[in-house]
């Protein structure tokens, strides 16, 4: 018999990742990321698309964070 046990490192591992899934596959994170790789492209940035990826993703990961954590100051 099997039993399976729950490792909270992997579940807070895997809330991580579809959190960030959800965010790259977002009309919002899409759309930033397009804006991002043509200013880049245009200014010359280095690695362009990568920085745009993640400046975008870094933007809207760390805006829902900060939108969650004023939910906890609600009174």
């Amino acid at each position: 018999m099997v039993i399976a046990v729950s490792d909270s490192g992997e579940e807070e591992i895997r809330k991580f990742i579809n959190e960030v899934a959800e965010i790259c596959l977002s009309d919002e994170f899409i759309n930033l990321k397009n804006e991002l790789e043509s200013l880049y492209l245009k200014n010359g940035i280095e690695n362009a698309l990568l920085t745009a990826f993640q400046d975008a993703l870094f933007s809207i990961f760390t805006q829902r964070e900060g939108v969650r954590n004023t939910k906890k100051f609600v009174y």
